[in-house]
């Protein structure tokens, strides 16, 4: 066998250009950048950390606000809706001959109407952009 046909394949050589690191490392402009970067991954780590910090703090503001929000405006739109109905309009009393609760009839479709608008209108008061944003306090 001739050491041609014992080769599969061929490969070049990669040529890697020679640094001298001593130039590098003594330079001052090697030395500025790494105390720009040092200064800079310092800086994200103390940035990182605060907000890591303060993040669970914001977030538990924020649930609460929109507890509070929230519950306001149902307790507004469902007076509102609600002062629209009387009793009578729930249910209907069914008496005897002698004034005897004989039967209480629930009017079922008022109720309907009533589980139906409250949420329609809270909804639409939740949309108004007034209502979207609000203030925290960070003492």
């Amino acid at each position: 066998m001739d050491k041609k046909e014992e080769k599969i394949f061929t490969r070049y050589k990669i040529k890697i250009p020679n640094f001298k690191l001593d130039k590098i490392k003594n330079s001052k402009n090697f030395r500025k950048v790494i105390k720009i970067g040092s200064i800079l991954i310092i800086a994200f780590i103390v940035v990182r950390s605060v907000i890591n910090a303060v993040m669970p703090i914001i977030d538990e503001q924020c649930k609460n606000m929109a507890r509070s929000i929230a519950t306001k405006i149902s307790n507004e739109e469902a007076t509102k809706v609600m002062a629209n109905y009387r009793y009578e309009d729930f249910c209907n009393i069914i008496k005897d001959e002698d004034n005897n609760i004989k039967m209480i009839s629930v009017n079922m479709i008022t109720i309907n109407e009533v589980i139906s608008d409250i949420p329609i209108r809270m909804q639409e008061e939740l949309e108004k952009e007034e209502n979207n944003t609000f203030t925290l306090k960070l003492r």
